[in-house]
Order: C-alpha cells, then structure tokens, then sequence
C-alpha cells in the first residue's frame, strides 16, 4: 500500500515537471547554464533633446540589439542626399560594441546632426546591415524611425547648410565724420596754445608787477636770519650769488642766472646801472668762495649782506636815453 502510494507520488511529480519545463522554457536561464542562445534583432532611436532652433546641434542614440554571432552597422545615414531631404546634416559619429550578456551583443551609434527646416521634422531612414563573424552580409534591415525633432527657428528658416564664420566686418567711417574729427582735433589744438600763450602772457604781466627789489630784501632777510642760526658762511655767500643774480635779471632784464660774471659785468657796463662797483664786488667775493676756496668768517657774510641790501635799496631803473 505504502509503496503503491510512494510510486503515484513520484508520477505526479514527474508530470508537475514536465508541465513546468511546458509552460515556463528554460530560455531566460541558459545564460546561467553557459548555453548560447539566438536573440531577436532589435533597434532603439532617441534624439536628444528633443527640440532645438535652426542651426543647432543634437545627439542621435542608436541602439542595435544582435546575437553574439553577429556584428551590425549602419548604412544610409551618412548620405548627404539623404539628410538633406530631411533637414539634417551629419556632424560626427561614434561607434561603441559591448556584449552584456552571454549570446547577446550590442552596437550603439551616437550621431551628432545639425538641424534646419523649421516645424516637426522626422528622422531620415537608414538601414541596419548584419554580418556574421567572418564579414559575409546575412541580412539588411530597413528602418524608419518613429521619432521626431520640433525645430524652432530663431532666424531665417530658409535657412538649408552650415555657413562658414565670416570676419566681422570693418566699420565704413564717412569722409564727412572724419573731416569733422580732424577739424575737432585741430580746434582743440589751437585752443591749448592759445590758452598757453595767454597763460604766459598772464604770468609774465604777474611778474612784472612784484617789485624785484622787495623779493630780493626779503631773501636777504631770511637768509640773515640762516647765517645766525648757523649756516656756514661759505653757503651763505652762494646763496647770496644766487639772490642778486635773480634780482639783476628781473630788475634789469639781462641774463643773469645762466651767465658768468664777466657777462654780467659787460652787460651792466652797458646800461650804466647804479652801485656797478658794489655789486660786482659781492659777485666777485661769491666767486672767490667757491672756485677759490676763499673761506670768510660770520662776520664778513653779515657785512656782504647788508651791503647787498644797501645796494638793491638804492637801485634805480636807468631812464632811457634820448
């Protein structure tokens, strides 16, 4: 009894089993099994994105699902009566071969296209060609994609090749516009000058009217007052060249500063001045101490000075003769 029950046991089992292995096939575990199996063909498109304006470029992903017996390219899409047609043209392409599982493999084509046209435009056809391991073609595949680009157009939508950079173009500047720069440049010139000039002209009005002999006496004063705090007498006396020689050239107009004091001796000769004796004696004197290694003491600066200011006290300017 237990043995007849044991062996209808076993039966059912045996028919559950089999039913099984019916209903639910093996197929989807052969890869764990390491048995090579055939898989369908199958394509996959997709553009991204999926709009763009007139000009621009975008990505086309195509996917080719094969058998690993097989290899697969494309054929079609890069002919340019082709994507002409339909508004497209063909940038750059990429090509990648991968084999996820056992028994399959799969080739993904990644396209770069520029759009034009304007409105809804489809992708061109193109046909998927099969080649088993040796390169012996085994079947060609047609296929039209189902999916689509919007073209917005953001400029002109006759708009029909890529256009090569041009240089930016050279501004036209009219004959008219650069007389008058030139003239604009010329008027500003002028302007300064006669601003200079006018300067000047103030400047030496200005110097005209400060009495020369008031200038020299306050030098003088507070060059005394540097003498007694103790400047040595040897820079007192250079400096004391230099205040009469600024006072003989404003006073008198004669070149005094720039000139030797033969120079000045002639030109003061000339026009007959008042106190000629003392004032080439103090120049003289200012010589001595600095190319004669003269060395007067404190004393004698204090004399010099107030002789220089007796001298320019008494100055008058010569009349003119007639």
């Amino acid at each position: 009894m237990n043995a007849s029950s044991e062996f209808q046991k076993i039966g059912l089992q045996k028919w559950l089993l089999f039913l099984l292995l019916f209903l639910f096939p093996l197929e989807p575990f052969s890869p764990l099994f390491g048995a090579d199996r055939e898989v369908p063909s199958r394509i996959t498109v997709k553009v991204i994105p999926d709009s763009a304006l007139v000009g621009d470029r975008v990505r086309c992903l195509i996917t080719v699902h094969h058998s690993a017996k097989e290899v697969a390219a494309l054929e079609g899409f890069g002919l340019s009566d082709s994507l002409a047609k339909h508004l497209f043209e063909l940038i750059g392409r990429k090509h990648t071969s991968s084999f996820p599982i056992s028994g399959a493999g799969t080739e993904e084509f990644e396209l770069e296209l520029a759009v034009f046209g304007r409105g809804r435009q489809p992708l061109p056809p193109f046909t998927v060609v099969f080649r088993d391991l040796q390169g012996r073609v085994t079947k060609r595949v047609p296929y039209t994609p189902s999916v689509s680009l919007f073209v917005r157009a953001l400029t002109d939508s006759s708009i029909r090749e890529l256009r090569p950079l041009k240089p930016p173009l050279k501004p036209s500047i009219p004959s008219l516009l650069m007389m008058s720069v030139v003239a604009g440049v010329f008027g500003v010139a002028g302007m300064v000058l006669l601003l200079l000039f006018l300067l000047k002209r103030t400047v030496r009005n200005s110097a005209e009217r400060v009495d020369s002999g008031q200038v020299a006496q306050r030098k003088l004063r507070k060059l005394g007052s540097s003498l007694s705090a103790g400047m040595p007498p040897h820079e007192c006396y250079e400096e004391l060249s230099n205040i009469m020689r600024s006072f003989l050239e404003n006073h008198y107009r004669i070149s005094a500063l720039e000139a030797v004091t033969q120079e000045i001796e002639r030109d003061l000769k000339k026009i007959g001045v008042a106190g000629f004796e003392s004032i080439m004696n103090l120049l003289k004197q200012a010589d001595l101490v600095k190319f004669a290694d003269s060395r007067p003491d404190v004393e004698e600066s204090r004399q010099s000075l107030k002789k220089a200011s007796e001298v320019i006290r008494s100055t008058r300017v010569p009349k003119a003769e007639g």
